[in-house]
């Protein structure tokens, strides 16, 4: 995996040539960096500025896309303009409900969980309406091993319509109609008329769908070097600040 910055003469030459740009931003660990506790997430000033400049430039159209619920994702990126995509993509303007018998098996195996690992130490419970997720960021490690043999047990009770996403400190369980981020990617190029360079940024397991969903266009991992399926490597979100700002200055040189 090269990192982006060494290999810029030839992004850039892609970003110029193709005209224009569908840019899929992650939150979690690309935007905002991991904090212990969810809700303390936040983006910079500088961060957010990028953005704007970037959503006011007619060549660029600008998702942010998270396993956090929209309105949440939201609340903390606060640029108009983004188009805002939560649940792993599936929260979006075309979202539908679930089917009542998988309603039903998700609310049973939410309720279960939630009393059986509700009460350990440093285990955080997040309901998200179609999604569930237990974090573990601040468990010790026999608590947390208690939670992940819950997890297990829920999965193997349930009809095999779910799946269990294993993030940075969190397992979510989804019904397998939520998709994921590669099915997201997908689906709003396919709406976005105009021919664009897809560039997608994110930093966890849950973005490798989405990096393998764009092979012709330009994928970032951020964080440290991991088996993955993109091309190149951010170090941090003040990386991915910096590459927003350079992204910015390509395109304003453009005729």
């Amino acid at each position: 995996m090269k990192r982006v910055f060494d290999c810029w003469p030839g992004i850039t030459a892609r970003i110029q040539s193709a005209g224009s740009v569908a840019l899929f931003l992650d939150f979690d660990g690309t935007l905002s960096r991991i904090q212990s506790a969810p809700d303390e997430a936040y983006l910079s000033p500088s961060t957010r500025l990028a953005i704007t400049r970037l959503v006011a430039n007619s060549r660029v159209r600008v998702w942010v896309i998270s396993g956090r619920i929209r309105d949440d994702v939201r609340r903390r990126t606060r640029v108009a303009g983004v188009k805002y995509l939560g649940l792993h993509g599936w929260e979006g303007d075309l979202q539908t409900a679930l089917r009542p018998d998988t309603k039903r098996e998700f609310e049973r195996a939410k309720h279960s969980l939630t009393e059986s690992v509700g009460s350990l130490h440093g285990i955080r419970i997040e309901d998200k309406g179609s999604a569930f997720a237990v974090h573990y960021r601040q468990a010790p490690e026999n608590e947390s091993s208690l939670a992940r043999n819950e997890m297990l047990a829920a999965m193997v009770s349930l009809d095999g319509g779910f799946r269990l996403l294993h993030g940075k400190k969190v397992w979510e369980i989804l019904p397998r109609e939520v998709g994921d981020k590669g099915s997201a990617v997908r689906r709003e190029l396919s709406r976005f008329e105009q021919r664009a360079l897809p560039i997608y940024i994110g930093d966890d397991v849950t973005d490798e769908s989405a990096f393998f969903a764009l092979p012709e266009g330009v994928t970032i991992r951020v964080g440290r070097q991991a088996l993955t399926r993109a091309q190149f490597q951010l170090r941090d979100p003040s990386e991915v600040q910096l590459f927003l700002e350079k992204l910015d200055f390509a395109l304003s040189c453009m005729p």
